[in-house]
């Protein structure tokens, strides 16, 4: 008789506990790195549409990435539409029978019924890709939305083109292949989800700076000047808006009419040579806050 295949053993459990570690840190410094960059992105086409080099505002790398907060629905979207699914399937296929008409088809179409389900996980991600891919003509060329655009349209086609040869060749689902901690599925839905959370937060930037510039943002200030005596400011007659006060820089621009001009001009304007910056917000503050009166006794 042939000898038995040996029994795999399990790693000490030292090991393993060591390789659970090594995967949180490495799954903190990835998701850190990810925040970062989605907030850099907001940063930098924030300011790039209002002139303004981001570089020149030495902003703090909390502060950065803080802005990817913008693109938090964005991020959201994904795990809640596969919770939806989730949930949908729990709730029409609860009985046994349409389990076993499922594992019917499945024998029946061995190949087909994998591409299926496949393309039902990343057809989200898929469709985002999509809508950037019909918008691309609109967008400026040679901007940073367009660049991740196009990055994202081809790591769309490349994660298209996995899902299918793994559900019609491997005639397995891209969520077996997530469990099992396949590198490539879990690198492609990565980057494609990373990818649309920056295109996101990119055309977040790009609205926000625009609000700005017209007056129409909740934080858009008036700022007036008053030079010292014997300085000279060589700023427009118009209004002007007050963007950051950094490093001893008022960093501004003028308003701009609706939609704005899609070159506005922007002005540093040092603080050395001011007396007195008036500063008033252009539309009124928000629904004040509920007064909340104290317990008796407390």
């Amino acid at each position: 008789a042939a000898p038995a295949p040996p029994t795999p053993t399990a790693p000490p459990p030292a090991i393993a506990a060591a390789g659970r570690v090594l995967e949180s840190v490495v799954a903190a410094a990835v998701g850190s790195t990810a925040l970062y960059l989605v907030g850099s992105i907001y940063v930098d086409t924030y300011y790039g549409r209002l002139s303004i080099g981001a570089t020149s505002l030495d902003l703090a790398p909390p502060f950065i990435a803080l802005q990817s907060v913008h693109a938090l629905r964005r991020l959201l979207e994904y795990p809640s539409a596969l919770l939806l699914f989730w949930v949908i399937s729990r709730t029409v296929f609860p009985a046994r029978r349409p389990r076993v008409q499922f594992d019917r088809a499945r024998l029946r179409f061995p190949r087909l019924l994998p591409v299926l389900a496949n393309l039902a996980v990343v057809a989200p991600l898929l469709l985002v890709a999509v809508v950037l891919e019909v918008r691309e003509q609109t967008l400026a060329p040679r901007s940073l939305l367009t660049e991740v655009a196009q990055v994202q349209g081809e790591a769309a086609l490349a994660l298209l083109l996995y899902v299918i040869w793994l559900g019609w060749s491997q005639r397995a689902t891209i969520i077996s292949q997530v469990r099992e901690r396949r590198l490539v599925p879990i690198a492609l839905v990565f980057a494609v989800y990373l990818l649309n959370a920056l295109t996101s937060t990119a055309a977040a930037a790009q609205r926000s700076a625009e609000l700005l510039l017209t007056g129409a943002a909740d934080e858009s200030l008036l700022v007036e000047f008053t030079p010292k005596a014997g300085a000279q400011l060589a700023l427009p007659d118009g209004e002007l808006l007050l963007v950051a006060a950094r490093g001893g820089i008022y960093y501004v621009v003028e308003r701009q009419p609706a939609p704005p001009n899609p070159r506005p001009t922007a002005y540093m304007v040092p603080a050395p040579s001011i007396d007195l910056a008036r500063v008033q917000r252009l539309n009124d503050a928000g629904i004040p806050l509920i007064d909340i009166e104290p317990a008796e006794g407390g």
